[in-house]
């Protein structure tokens, strides 16, 4: 902008004390709290509880027999592998009384310890270790059927 007298000089517009121009606007501390709050509850994602009730469902499934609810909770890549293997279709195979899932069907599901790091789950059972990814907003059993091996990987019956 020009002067009167024809020099260039800046607008004050939006300027703060001093002259100084003052850059966004002021948000109150609480409302930044608040949005910081939202923000951490959108990225926490399925929680303990959560990936606990999944391998509830997957042992309840097994043990009733409903092979389609089972392999639903299973990462597909995973449950394509096991049928691939047995030369069987997935329902069929989880639910076979010998089956890699049947120490989770054998007695009443007792969890030992459930932890969670970030996108990933481990569920210890009495009888087995599941572990479980984030898909979407829930877990899915990436492997099951699972035993510890000293110095090395669990070894899973079910897995991608």
């Amino acid at each position: 902008m020009r002067s009167a007298r024809g020099r260039t000089v800046r607008s004050r517009a939006g300027a703060g004390p001093g002259g100084r121009r003052r850059v966004g606007t002021a948000v109150p501390a609480g409302a930044l709290v608040g949005l910081a709050a939202l923000g951490l509850a959108a990225c926490a994602g399925p929680g303990t509880a959560d990936a606990r009730a999944v391998v509830e469902e997957l042992a309840a499934a097994v043990a009733g027999g409903d092979g389609t609810a089972a392999c639903a909770l299973i990462l597909p890549d995973a449950a394509d592998a096991l049928a691939a293997d047995e030369g069987e279709p997935c329902a069929d195979v989880v639910t076979a009384p010998d089956g890699p899932l049947a120490a989770l069907a054998a007695a009443d599901l007792v969890v030992e310890d459930v932890h969670v790091a970030g996108r990933q789950a481990q569920v210890v059972t009495a009888t087995d270790t599941v572990f479980l990814a984030v898909s979407g907003d829930g877990w899915v059993v990436t492997a099951a059927g699972c035993t510890p091996r000293e110095d090395r990987p669990y070894d899973c019956e079910v897995e991608a």
